[in-house]
């Protein structure tokens, strides 16, 4: 019975070490708020610690905040996926360009998910829109 416990323990031991040794993780520079009609380039960081090269793509949606439909067409999510190919521990950065329709009322959600060799981050974040 105790070789068991103590298998079972170092296979949890050593499936904790290796999920805290692989990561991605996605920054990025969010606005407090936004006007109608403006333009925004969101800039994001996926930053990881590969050591070797891994190719991965970042996505970025928009939502309605309060009916969490896709707004994507109507804020001109043109580009909303990236690929990109990791270098050893060096940060990759991109940006998504929008712009928030002149019409649009309330609050927006921004959500980035980043994945690469079967490592993933997600981010959610909601933005006030105010009128010109």
């Amino acid at each position: 019975m105790k070789h068991i416990t103590f298998i079972l323990f170092a296979l949890f031991f050593s499936t904790l070490l290796h999920a805290q040794s692989r990561f991605l993780k996605i920054n990025a520079a969010i606005p407090k708020q936004l006007k109608q009609g403006q333009s925004f380039k969101l800039k994001t960081i996926v930053e990881h610690n590969f050591t070797m090269e891994k190719t991965g793509g970042i996505n970025c949606t928009f939502q309605n905040a309060s009916t969490h439909k896709s707004v994507d067409g109507w804020f001109l999510n043109i580009f909303p996926f990236q690929y990109f190919t990791t270098i050893a521990k060096t940060p990759f950065e991109t940006e998504f360009t929008f712009t928030v329709p002149d019409e649009y009322k309330g609050k927006f959600e921004i959500i980035l998910v980043a994945v690469a060799d079967k490592v993933k981050d997600s981010v959610h974040f909601t933005i006030p829109v105010i009128n010109k």
